[in-house]
């Protein structure tokens, strides 16, 4: 499909990822300018469709791109569909064009009526741009509670065995017993950060039967996400995978039992969370930590 946008011609393909020749080129566009390698996640077999890259290419590559990222939730037990608009790049050569312009309101129209919420991430140089669609600042919190190491076997997933993979999707099916607002469902997005940033943080439990995505930073326990059948107590599975030194963990999600957790505003350096008005937004009535394993 063949568009104008300010008097210059583009082609415009919906979803990138279904064609190989628009993929690779999009690939390219986003690893020149975030410097991020898509391909890895691509070639696990576990790319789908909860991750949609609205492309603009010219002269046969891609120079901008617009990513939606659906993510199915259950919030109080009940299902959920949130959109996020993320990876939003542009060829520096193509800036200033209206072109993330273009393709901001046509994700918008495609998504408006179709899901419950949209929300995303911005930096400082765009949180005058959002503004302008309808997006809303809203906040975020982040809930920490002090940990101690405590008895336990544990091992490390190896996820160049597919034994080990078998047993990620297994206990994701499980979702999050502790969880709040938890992930449904978005295999895709979650094995994205699993085959990438995370595949050296990943846990298996025997005792509890559990899957926990840690990283441990200066006595502190970061918990991306944990996949179980029961809600066993949350500090004593935890204990299990922290080091002697621990003395606190922060949760990447929100919480169903808020007991015993320091509750503050998120800080993320120069980030801001938006919500478009008019769809749902939970955080204005609830303090909330959208899942860290969500975001794409």
């Amino acid at each position: 499909m063949h568009v104008f946008i300010n008097g210059t011609e583009y082609k415009f393909v919906p979803n990138a990822m279904q064609d190989a020749a628009s993929r690779e080129r999009y690939f390219d566009l986003v690893h020149s300018v975030f410097g991020l390698d898509f391909t890895p996640w691509y070639e696990s077999g576990f790319s789908d469709d909860s991750f949609i890259p609205y492309t603009l290419f010219a002269d046969n590559r891609a120079v901008a791109s617009v990513g939606v990222s659906v993510n199915d939730f259950t919030w109080h037990d009940s299902p959920r569909r949130y959109v996020q608009i993320s990876t939003v790049v542009t060829d520096p050569a193509y800036r200033k064009r209206g072109l993330s312009r273009w393709l901001t309101e046509t994700v918008l129209n495609q998504w408006r009526e179709n899901c419950d919420c949209i929300y995303l991430y911005a930096n400082e140089s765009v949180v005058e741009f959002y503004p302008k669609f309808g997006f809303v600042p809203a906040q975020e919190y982040t809930y920490s509670m002090p940990l101690t190491k405590r008895d336990g076997i544990f091992r490390k997933l190896d996820l160049s065995m597919r034994a080990d993979v078998d047993l990620l999707i297994q206990k994701h099916r499980a979702s999050n017993p502790f969880s709040l607002l938890a992930m449904d469902k978005d295999i895709g997005i979650l094995m994205f950060h699993c085959v990438t940033f995370l595949r050296d943080y990943i846990y298996y439990i025997e005792k509890y039967d559990a899957v926990v995505i840690a990283a441990e930073e200066e006595r502190e326990l970061f918990c991306y996400d944990i996949y179980a059948n029961n809600p066993h107590d949350i500090s004593d599975l935890l204990g299990i995978i922290a080091a002697t030194d621990t003395r606190t963990v922060t949760l990447g999600f929100t919480p169903k039992d808020a007991t015993g957790y320091t509750i503050e505003q998120a800080e993320e350096g120069d980030t801001t969370f938006f919500v478009l008005e008019g769809k749902e937004n939970i955080l204005a009535d609830h303090r909330v930590t959208f899942p860290f394993l969500s975001r794409a």
